[in-house]
């Protein structure tokens, strides 16, 4: 069963008390807000994103869940989430409802993509 990782920005959730019921691998600031790095098992995925996307705010936030080698991302808006993978050339329609929910372009590059290019 694979496992996945996604950041989390405190700034993009109603209630933190949903931190409680995840498995927070780490955190760290990030200006004013909080990163959260957690982990799920490929089984629960779903439930997870659910249960986050219920939690999350209005507006242009987003997190992503990727695996260990990027060869699968599922990218979470509130209302809505797609799965892909790494390569940028798969992410048009993506990109095309980032924007829709005006999360700013520059913000929507789905990195860190694998375990390997995380920084905390």
């Amino acid at each position: 069963m694979q496992e996945f990782h996604a950041i989390l920005v405190d700034k993009s959730l109603n209630n933190l008390e949903l931190l409680n019921n995840l498995t927070v691998l780490s955190e760290a600031p990030a200006g004013s807000w909080t990163l959260y790095k957690i982990i799920e098992k490929e089984d629960k995925l779903i439930e997870t994103i659910k249960t986050i996307q219920s939690q999350m705010l209005d507006g242009p936030w987003y997190f992503h869940f990727y695996n260990s080698d990027g060869s699968k991302v599922i990218v979470v808006f509130k209302d809505n989430f797609f799965v892909t993978d790494n390569n940028p050339i798969n992410w048009s329609e993506i990109l095309a409802y980032g924007n829709q929910v005006g999360t700013p372009a520059e913000q929507l590059d789905f990195i860190p993509n694998r375990f390997q290019d995380e920084e905390f």
